[in-house]
Order: structure tokens, then sequence, then C-alpha cells
């Protein structure tokens, strides 16, 4: 009778009320606890199938960019053109001075190209005008010549046909001396200009020194700037030097990259390892993944181009594969894709689907037969040569 308790209905109903609360507290709790499990159970579930569908490959885009390299010595003045700009055939992309002046300049053991090239004209005007004093005495000579015959037919001392050679042979000396003429005419005219170009070099010879080359005003008076023009369209990727910089011969200017990707040679690599090589061919077709929103298709046109490491990010810790065979894949055509995504060294995902390829086997391979090459099947020939725009 101690232990009795007498509980009254209000209690009761509290009691109750506190019961109901935690069992609908452990329903929530159940609740939510089948539906992250069922939600697991999903991703679970598709993640194993698209790893069944589909089979995925690391790589990354190849753009060839135009290098505007310098082919001697250089000093450049202005930069029109920067990064970002774009530019059309027929823009000015840059100004510069050669340096080959100075460096003939500098030599004392060596003659400037300039003077030889003057004197070998001079040299060759005094002989071609020797040449025309002997045609002009045989013109007279001739002429002399086709009088006296002309004397001796009246009188029948001789007839035509030793007359009329002398006339055929007036008509090629007169035709030579003309063309003698006017070839002395254009020498004159070339000696005149390597004359102002000698005079030029006697001015810069004299008391010019390499400090000078900034000077850009006397620079251009002297007819000494040139300009590098650009030939195609495209859009400027990079500037590799600054204005008023010595560049030498090889070295780097200004990078652009065209806006054909067939000028550009585009391609994707895929790095595939040893144990997905049967995942993919040649002519086999790819979605290639830069993310969420960008995506476009390409077609594999070599498989083990060559072999590469396999960067650190891409690497299985649990794999030995360090090292994987290249894939190439050529965009297909008719494509809208942003610039952006196209640029060199862009990682991407290049995704196959298993349903539309079987397993590649051994055979279907481009094989080789030692030592004798290249030994292509006849039912392989179609796929050997295929490309993306599906042309042999």
């Amino acid at each position: 009778m101690k232990d009795f308790h007498f509980t009254s209905d209000k209690e009761q109903a509290e009691i109750e009320e506190i019961l109901l609360q935690r069992k609908k507290k452990q329903n929530k709790q159940q609740a939510l606890f089948a539906f992250i499990f069922a939600l697991v159970i999903i991703i679970v579930v598709l993640y194993c199938i698209r790893k069944v569908v589909y089979i995925d490959f690391n790589g990354y885009v190849v753009v060839h960019n135009v290098r505007f390299r310098a082919s001697e010595d250089i000093f450049v003045y202005d930069i029109y053109k920067h990064n970002g700009d774009l530019i059309k055939p027929g823009d000015t992309i840059y100004s510069y001075l050669s340096l080959d002046w100075f460096h003939e300049l500098g030599n004392i053991n060596t003659e400037s190209e300039i003077i030889v090239n003057s004197r070998d004209l001079k040299l060759q005007y005094g002989l071609a005008y020797q040449n025309l004093a002997v045609l002009q005495a045989k013109k007279q000579e001739i002429k002399r010549q086709i009088a006296l015959e002309d004397h001796n037919i009246r009188f029948g001392l001789s007839d035509n046909a030793y007359k009329l050679q002398l006339e055929r042979d007036y008509k090629e000396t007169e035709e030579e001396l003309k063309a003698l003429q006017r070839r002395l005419q254009v020498m004159r005219k070339t000696i005149e200009e390597s004359q102002e170009a000698v005079d030029r070099l006697s001015e810069v010879s004299a008391g010019f020194t390499i400090q000078n080359i900034r000077n850009k005003k006397k620079m251009k008076n002297m007819g000494l700037i040139h300009y590098v023009v650009a030939a195609d369209s495209g859009l400027v990727t990079r500037n590799w030097i600054s204005e008023y910089s010595l560049v030498l011969r090889g070295e780097d200017v200004i990078e652009t990259q065209s806006f054909d990707l067939e000028k550009d040679n585009v391609y994707i690599m895929a790095y595939v390892t040893p144990d997905k090589a049967k995942y993919i061919n040649r002519g086999f077709k790819a979605n290639v993944i830069v993310n969420d929103d960008v995506e476009y298709t390409a077609t594999v046109v070599s498989m083990g181009a060559r072999t590469e490491p396999i960067p650190e990010a891409y690497r299985n810790n649990l794999s030995k594969n360090h090292t994987a065979a290249i894939a190439v894949l050529r965009i297909d055509p008719g494509q809208k894709i942003p610039f952006w995504s196209l640029v060199n060294g862009m990682p991407v995902l290049i995704r196959f689907n298993n349903r539309d390829y079987k397993d590649v086997k051994p055979d279907e391979y481009m094989q080789l037969k030692t030592p004798k090459g290249l030994d292509v099947p006849e039912e392989l020939k179609d796929r050997l040569y295929f490309n993306s725009r599906g042309r042999e």
C-alpha cells in the first residue's frame, strides 16, 4: 500500500500527450532515415547503372595557336594588338627594326651587302654599256654594207641574196640594241635606288651607335622600320613582350588563336589506360564534357597516337598505371561551342556510351605484322580511313 499512488485524470492525459509526441518524433525520425536510406540506394543504383552504360576518360584540349616569332634579331617599337583584341587580315600587329644593320656595321672585317650589290650593279652596267657601243658600230657597218650592195646590184655586179641576208642581220642587230638600251635604263634606275640605300647606310655608319635604336623618329625617317601584318582573323591570346624590347631570333612576340578550328588544329586528347583500351577505337563517337552547361561531340580519329604520363590529379592510388596511351578525337562539325572552352590545355571528360559500341576485340585494332608493318583486314578498312566528316 505504501507504493500505491493515485493518478488523476489530468495527470493521465498529460502522460498520454507526452507519449504521443514522443511517438510522432520517432515516426518522423524513422521516415527521415528511410528517405535518406532510399536516396543512398537510388544514388548507388544510378551510379552503378552509369558505370555500366557509360565509360569515362580524362583528357584535355590541344590548340595550335599562331605564334609570331622573330625571324632575326629585332627591336620592337609599337605593339598594336594586345591580349583579348580581335584581329582581321591586314591589321598591323607590331613594328620593329632589324638589328642586322648593326651587326654589319659592328664587324670591320666584312662589307655590307648593300655596298656589294651596288658595286656589282655598277660593274654590270659598265660592261653592258660597252656592248652598246659594239652593237652601234655593228649596226653602222651593216648599214654601210647594205648601201654598197645596192650600188653593186644597180650595176649588175651582185644579186639580192646577199643584200637580204644583210637586211636580216641589220634588223636583228637593231632589236638587240633596243633590248640592251631598255636593260641599261632599268639598271640605271636600280643603281639610283641602290645608291640611296648606300647613302642611308653611310649616314648610319657616320657616328650612329646601337644606343640610337630607341630614336623611333630617326629610324622611321631613314626607312628602317618594318611592320608585321596579320594574314587571318583571330583573337590575341598572349603578348610575350612589351614595347621597346629586344627580341632575339626565334623568340615569340605575340600569340593568336584563329577562329577557324581547321587552321588551329584543335583536337581532344584522351588518357587511355590498358585496362580501358577495349572501350575505345577509331570511329567511336563521344561526348566531350567541359562542365554541367558545356558539352559537345567528337569522333576518335586515332587510338594509341603516343603515350603520356597521367597527371597526378587523375591517378588512382590503388592502380599501378601511371602512363596511358593517347587517343585523339576530332570535334564534329556543325556545333556551337564557347570560344573559351577551346583553349590549349583545357581539361575535359570524354564519355562513351557502351550501348552504342561493344567491347573492342584485339583483332579490331590496327594490326602490325612483324616485320612487314601495317596489316589491315578488308572489313576494317572503312573504319581505318574514317574521319569526323564521315568521308574517306
